[in-house]
C-alpha cells in the first residue's frame, strides 16, 4: 500500500472514532482542499508509536504507511 498524507496541519473537521488495537487513534476528518469526509489516523500521533511508519513528503508534510501501523 502506498503512503498517504496523513499531516494534521492537512486536516479539518476532526473528531475521534476510536482507536487501532494497537491503540493509535482513528479519526474521521475532511482534507483542507475537500469537504468529503475521510478516515484515518493523525502523521504526528504515529510517528510516536509506529516511526517506521511515517515518512516525509517532499512538500515537507508527513506521510503514513497505513499497512504497517495495525
Amino acid at each position: 500500500m502506498a503512503s498517504m498524507m496523513s499531516d494534521i496541519r492537512l486536516k479539518r473537521d476532526i473528531a475521534r472514532l476510536g482507536a487501532l488495537p494497537s491503540g493509535l487513534p482513528v479519526y474521521q476528518f475532511r482534507y483542507l482542499w475537500s469537504d468529503s469526509p475521510m478516515v484515518g489516523v493523525m502523521a504526528q500521533e504515529a510517528l510516536e508509536m509506529f516511526p517506521d511508519a511515517v515518512s516525509m513528503h517532499d512538500s515537507g508534510f508527513l506521510m503514513v504507511d497505513y499497512s504497517k501501523v495495525a
